[in-house]
């Protein structure tokens, strides 16, 4: 593997390293003070690089927000794929929304970021909706596989497709007030989104049952 000519605490990082590195200084910093506002040589700086080290490998600033993204988004799909595999629909309903807040305590500047791009425009907006837009569709799909056995795939995912749409936006307004409000510990955050979950899944079953 190679190494650039970057060092931290004395000694060269192979290029992945110093990729990641990158990353998430500049996550932090995009999260801290916008992504206008925070320069390539900002970056750089902190991470103690020379910005044409930056430039080689991400091409511009819109390519290292590219980047980021990319790497917040190949995570939650790689999680999704896992919560996949758990047989019991409203299990791996959980278990998702599990994920999302050890996401959002755990990577707190990546997910600041992505939240802010999907209110923007241009590309990059358009690459943050369309993770949005997988983690929807894996709701759908979820939601629809708690209707009766004898109603047909097709109705039961046109009957839950406002409330995957609905859950998805409160968990990103969850996320929203959580990223405002410091100091909410990961017990509470998990406890009141359960109660939302649960009060949500009433409805859900009752309409799945309904259109049977």
């Amino acid at each position: 593997m190679s190494e650039d000519a970057g060092k931290t605490g004395g000694r060269r990082l192979p290029r992945a390293a110093r990729e990641a590195q990158i990353l998430q200084v500049a996550a932090e910093m995009f999260a801290a003070q916008g992504f206008h506002a925070t320069s390539m040589d900002d970056v750089a700086a902190a991470c103690g690089v020379t910005k044409p080290m930056i430039y080689s490998y991400f091409g511009s600033k819109p390519g290292l927000m590219a980047a980021l993204l990319q790497r917040t988004g190949r995570e939650l799909l790689a999680g999704l794929a896992l919560m996949a595999a758990i047989p019991d629909p409203e299990a791996r309903i959980r278990a998702t929304l599990d994920l999302l807040i050890g996401r959002l305590y755990e990577q707190t500047a990546s997910w600041r970021v992505i939240l802010s791009a999907m209110r923007g425009d241009g590309p990059l907006a358009e690459q943050a909706r369309g993770y949005r837009a997988a983690l929807i569709h894996a709701m759908l799909i979820t939601l629809a596989e708690l209707a009766p056995p004898d109603l047909h795939r097709a109705i039961a995912r046109r009957r839950v497709s406002p409330y995957a749409h609905a859950l998805l936006g409160a968990a990103e307004a969850g996320s929203e007030w959580w990223l405002s409000t410091p100091g909410v510990s990961r017990a509470e955050t998990e406890a009141t989104a359960t109660k939302v979950l649960d009060a949500m899944l009433v409805p859900i079953r009752r309409d799945l049952a309904a259109s049977v």
